[in-house]
């Protein structure tokens, strides 16, 4: 049998640049254990068509295979389309999650596509290539996992006939599956986010999600992985993401390759993605002595209502994730990253609110709120039960349901972007961890409070404009001001001066330009070395020019001060009994040190 020479191209469209496609490269990986050669190119929705479809086309494919998932499978179609057009006799392979369960759908409604991949392609994809190559049908007989139009050149039984496998195909040995990633790769990934995975598959069935669907884990080598991981660490990548669905879902597994994390030599740091309910003390103890940024957990809460859990097939324990989460986040050494749902079943707007308090109460470093999003092929995609309204197109974002009317929906969405803008926020870190803290120990509703600061933001048409940074802090700081909020007020001004090295000021900032009187008032502190060296060791007056670039001089209130660290509660109530309201802090613009009083502000005070 003579074997067609085949150029075979694999490519996608990612969300933003900084992302890249592991599934492409475990194609190509694979691939070539069959004796197989496939080019990768990475585009990004972001990307016109018509430049996509010129660089594809200078390609020269045979074959050209694309992933897809909801946030681009509406602009692959159209790239497909365009590039069938004026490339007629390509053949167009489409793969991945958005097109595993609708892969009769797509291939009715859009003619241009010639197979689909369902489910995991290494297997699949490859068979599919040979036959191509060896000038057989890839339909007939059945690859499973490989659905498609029939083409009467190949031996098919008639142009246009949809034949072939409908079954999701599943790789059941990952060891014959290749590292996905080469030397040439951390070349063009060196400013991109990397992707590993350590399984396959999820042992949970969450309604709203595919990964489920088969109720299945599968796991690659462990020795094998620790030296993929130790290949990351010697290439200094500075991090892995986990793509495992549910990274925790076997001790066997998961405990020895956190250990490994923990004790590996190195700056690179691991994303998992942990499922709360099953964390116990060891994963409880490994990532609150890891090494500070060495690991950091996405926990997918979704909802604390019980009714919406049991709706979405969820079992939650709250009084259990509260036992194993907040310890790991108290401890700092760990960045925690919660999630949670609007939409799902049986959660109103103000149970939702309860969710979040939830969630919220025990400080995060980050909350993130999703939509719910009916994936072709979930439960409640197929469901009848929720009345739901959602758009047709991807990513099919959910816009009311039976408890949930659409003005509501609109405004969590307006909730999300400046809960999103604020507390999420690495910039506003010292001000929001404050008010958290004080929303929690007041037992005041921080669901109300965001709500609150949303319905200010919406009042001025802000969800309507394109802000800058410097802008969303001024809106803050006019809130904090009309709110009477001192505090606030005055640690939001202590982030933006560390937030931008003290380079950014204005009134609207709280933050009036360094006059030269304002400069000459702490002058004399400076050039006192010995005095100075008592808070800044191995401090030496060299440029006057190079202590205002790192240093800035701050008043605030008492209160103020205390958080942030610059005096004690004793020092605060001896303030307090002469007179002394407020104080001239020395702000570190660098965070090498924490703010402390400059001494002969308080010797004027007094």
């Amino acid at each position: 049998m003579m074997r067609i020479l085949m150029n075979i191209l694999l490519s996608t469209l990612n969300s933003k640049f900084i992302h890249s496609s592991l599934a492409l490269r475990y194609l190509r990986a694979f691939g070539r254990t069959k004796g197989q050669a496939y080019d990768i190119v990475e585009y990004t929705i972001n990307m016109p068509v018509l430049d996509i479809i010129s660089d594809l086309t200078e390609h020269d494919a045979d074959v050209v295979g694309f992933a897809c998932y909801i946030w681009n499978i509406d602009m692959t179609l159209h790239v497909a389309s365009l590039l069938k057009s004026v490339r007629p006799q390509i053949k167009i392979v489409l793969g991945g999650p958005e097109v595993t369960y609708t892969a009769r759908r797509i291939l009715e409604h859009h003619p241009y596509i010639d197979y689909i991949v369902q489910g995991e392609g290494e297997e699949a994809f490859s068979a599919l290539t040979k036959r191509l190559q060896n000038g057989e049908s890839p339909l007939e007989p059945e690859i499973i996992g490989i659905l498609g139009r029939g083409d009467s050149d190949a031996g098919a039984k008639g142009l246009g006939q949809i034949l072939g496998s409908e079954e999701v195909a599943e790789v059941a040995d990952l060891s014959t599956i290749p590292f996905p990633y080469e030397e040439a790769d951390m070349v063009d990934l060196e400013h991109k986010i990397i992707y590993y995975e350590s399984s396959r598959g999820c042992p949970f069935s969450c309604q709203y999600c595919l990964s489920g669907n088969a109720n299945t884990v599968r796991f690659f080598p462990q020795e094998r992985t620790f030296k993929e991981l130790q290949w990351f660490i010697d290439h200094k990548v500075k991090q892995v993401k986990f793509v495992d669905r549910t990274f925790n879902c076997a001790k066997h597994h998961h405990l020895p390759l956190m250990q490994w994390i923990h004790d590996a030599d190195t700056e690179t740091n691991f994303h998992l993605e942990m499922e709360p309910v099953l964390m116990g003390q060891e994963e409880v103890d490994l990532l609150v002595s890891a090494p500070k940024g060495r690991m950091q957990i996405e926990v997918g809460v979704q909802s604390t209502n019980p009714q919406t859990l049991k709706a979405i097939r969820r079992y939650n324990n709250w009084e259990h994730i509260c036992e194993v989460i907040r310890p790991v986040i108290e401890c700092g050494r760990t960045h925690v990253h919660m999630d949670l749902i609007v939409g799902l079943p049986h959660e109103p707007y103000e149970r939702f609110g309860e969710s979040f308090n939830d969630v919220f109460s025990l400080t995060p470093h980050a909350l993130q709120i999703g939509f719910l999003k009916l994936l072709q092929g979930s439960g409640l995609e197929r469901s009848t039960e929720y009345d739901y309204v959602y758009d047709a197109k991807a990513p099919y974002e959910v816009l009311a349901s039976h408890v949930l009317p659409y003005d509501e929906v609109r405004f969590l969405k307006h909730f999300e972007d400046v809960f999103e803008r604020f507390y999420n926020s690495e910039r506003l870190r010292t001000v929001f961890g404050y008010l958290g803290r004080r929303l929690i120990d007041t037992g005041d509703s921080a669901f109300h409070y965001f709500e609150k600061l949303t319905k200010a933001w919406i009042a001025q048409n802000l969800h309507k404009r394109k802000l800058n940074d410097r802008d969303q802090m001024a809106f803050l700081h006019d809130y904090f001001t009309k709110q009477n909020d001192v505090i606030s007020r005055e640690l939001l001004e202590f982030d933006c001066l560390v937030s931008f090295g003290g380079k950014v000021r204005g009134d609207e900032l709280g933050l009036p330009k360094q006059t030269k009187e304002l400069l000459q008032s702490g002058e004399a502190f400076w050039r006192d070395e010995e005095l100075v060296k008592q808070y800044i060791p191995n401090y030496r007056f060299v440029e006057w020019r190079r202590i205002r670039q790192d240093y800035c001089e701050h008043t605030v209130s008492l209160a103020t001060a205390f958080i942030l660290g610059a005096i004690s509660e004793a020092e605060q109530a001896t303030y307090m009994s002469k007179g002394v309201t407020e104080v001239t802090l020395i702000i570190d613009v660098k965070q090498r040190q924490r703010p402390f009083v400059r001494p002969e502000a308080v010797l004027v005070n007094e």
